[in-house]
């Protein structure tokens, strides 16, 4: 969930509407809870491409052209002939006209956002002015809620927090949850419609160590797609710095002098991928992430001599071999060849995007 951070920033220079796609029917080019920034000359993030996103852009801006009054509006819009497409479903876009300057909803937004903490963006979309309000474990945080939506909220929550929260909601709910939805659930009272969002983070960890020629190519495949990287190497120089400007949770970068040691700091059921200048820090690296055994997946580069070579060491430094039997190496899909770093990395990356051994490990 990047478009708080980046709302905000554009919000410190200018107006802005939040278009936000929901409510999917049939075939349709993005996810519910997809979102596009629309400024009078810029444009951030998707809803899908296409005469829709066209469409939408035009709209947005002429609503900033009317007025930068605080408002919003939805309304259906089906992706048939009348848009020129054919992907034959149906969507609902909301626009909310945002003025310059940070709301408090968007600044207790992010900072959920960065701390990682269970929450649900509660939006009532049919109010004017708009009403947003962050649901947090906080009973206070409620307060100003309908007993039905704030019902709704702590289902929200309690999917994402585990037993535990769970049980402090109650057993009513909590039992038929699983894991937290990855849409906007709608839920109507008295009229008024409700968006309800869990705000968590649904990116998976991963611990990139290296930021060699091969490395680097990962990790800027990685920006776009679904994961937390933590990203390690100890020499210094070798990574990029980390900044203000920099999207919150996205990656970090992390130089040590003992990169091994950043293994027991991962959450348990990381991805690792290990890639550094030297095989016996790899070597030391992958020690400790299967004696740990906690981890998703763990891929490192090399041929299958290298990893013949690194079991036999492994098991004599006492690792079981139903351990060694989880060391991914050689990485990457079998059909994609080629030993550039770029080719290398589009393997690998593609590998775990289509695996996706995270659902297995989840599932």
């Amino acid at each position: 969930m990047d478009w708080p951070f980046i709302l905000r920033r554009i919000l410190e220079q200018q107006p802005c509407v939040l278009v936000t796609l929901n409510l999917i029917l049939g075939s349709v080019p993005r996810e519910s809870g997809s979102r596009m920034l629309v400024t009078a000359i810029q444009v951030h993030g998707s809803i899908g491409g296409g005469n829709l996103e066209y469409s939408a852009i035009r709209q947005a801006r002429q609503l900033l052209a009317d007025s930068d009054r605080a408002r919003q509006s939805h309304a259906p819009w089906g992706l048939g002939p009348a848009l020129n497409q054919c992907c034959g479903g149906a969507v609902t876009l909301h626009f909310e006209v945002l003025p310059q300057g940070s709301p408090d909803w968007l600044d207790h937004l992010n900072t959920a956002v960065q701390e990682d903490a269970p929450a649900v963006l509660a939006s009532a979309i049919d109010r004017d002015p708009p009403l947003h309000l962050l649901i947090t474990v906080s009973p206070s945080s409620r307060l100003h809620l309908p007993p039905e939506i704030a019902h709704a909220c702590d289902a929200l929550l309690a999917s994402q927090a585990g037993p535990g929260l769970v049980q402090s909601f109650g057993q009513s709910f909590g039992q038929s949850l699983g894991q937290a939805p990855e849409h906007i659930v709608t839920v109507e009272r008295a009229g008024d419609t409700w968006w309800l969002e869990a705000v968590r983070s649904s990116r998976v960890p991963l611990v990139l160590f290296g930021a060699g020629h091969v490395g680097r190519e990962v990790a800027r495949l990685l920006e776009r797609l679904p994961f937390d990287v933590t990203w390690v190497d100890s020499r210094a120089g070798t990574l990029p710095i980390n900044t203000p400007g920099d999207t919150p949770g996205k990656r970090r970068v992390v130089c040590t002098e003992d990169p091994a040691a950043e293994v027991a700091q991962a959450s348990p059921g990381s991805v690792f991928v290990v890639m550094t200048h030297s095989h016996q820090l790899d070597e030391d690296i992958c020690c400790e992430i299967l004696t740990r055994g906690d981890f998703c997946w763990l891929g490192l580069i090399g041929s299958k001599t290298k990893r013949r070579r690194f079991v036999q060491r492994l098991n004599k430094r006492g690792l079981q071999p139903e351990l060694l039997d989880r060391l991914v190496c050689p990485i990457g899909l079998v059909g994609i060849h080629g030993k550039q770093p770029a080719t290398i990395a589009l393997s690998l990356v593609a590998q775990l995007m289509l695996e996706k051994p995270w659902m297995k490990e989840n599932n």
